[in-house]
């Protein structure tokens, strides 16, 4: 929401952002920053949000608001994958494993698309029930390079109670590692991904040496 919001802010174009339930007022730091950026809302009750990939739920959004290109939830399609696959090539240090968090499994599946020989990628669900991703990101590649690659994994046990919910011991890490490093973490996202990847250094997951790149969008 907040990439196509600044996108067609920037690029002078207008965007609509498809919102499952109902408006709450005030709007979450992702909304509002999607309005401030010129974003119309729209809002779909749950069950009509669940059939947001049907032919006729599609139809009548662009009868209601025009022309108009639809992204799917969280970017995830072939050409989001593929622009995905060039984030690898911008890091500049050596490293042997690439960690992102997974909603709907686009940024993961590019990531790893478009790693060179012996380096991973590793997904950490940021939803309960999440074990479907496996076939998406293999789907999501498919779709995008006309094949799935073998070089990821998916971590499924930092969910914290399921996408957008967080419990206490998130909280008390986010607050610490502000502190410690100055980095404010996304508790939806970003904050389960590092909690997960913390948990498993120390636990013995990564060989000792093992470098290990994590990706905050």
């Amino acid at each position: 929401m907040r990439a196509t919001a600044a996108a067609g802010h920037f690029f002078r174009f207008d965007t609509v952002g498809v919102i499952r339930g109902e408006e709450h007022v005030p709007l979450n730091e992702s909304l509002a920053y999607a309005v401030g950026r010129g974003m119309a809302l729209t809002y779909l009750d749950r069950a009509t949000y669940r059939r947001k990939s049907e032919p006729a739920v599609l139809a009548e959004l662009v009868e209601e608001f025009g022309p108009c290109y639809v992204v799917p939830e969280g970017g995830s399609n072939g050409l989001g994958v593929r622009g995905c696959a060039e984030l690898p090539a911008e890091i500049d240090v050596d490293f042997d494993v690439v960690c992102c968090a997974t909603g709907s499994g686009g940024t993961l599946a590019g990531i790893a698309a478009g790693l060179t020989d012996g380096r991973r990628a590793l997904g950490f669900a940021v939803l309960k029930g999440g074990q479907f991703l496996d076939d998406e990101v293999r789907r999501l590649q498919h779709e995008g390079f006309g094949a799935a690659t073998e070089n990821w994994a998916l971590d499924y046990e930092f969910h914290f109670g399921g996408y957008a919910k967080r419990k206490p011991a998130l909280d008390t890490f986010i607050a610490d590692f502000g502190t410690r490093h100055g980095v404010p973490l996304d508790w939806v996202y970003e904050a389960k991904m590092m909690y997960g990847l913390f948990d498993r250094i120390s636990s013995g997951h990564f060989a000792r040496g093992t470098t290990i790149v994590a990706v905050l969008s």
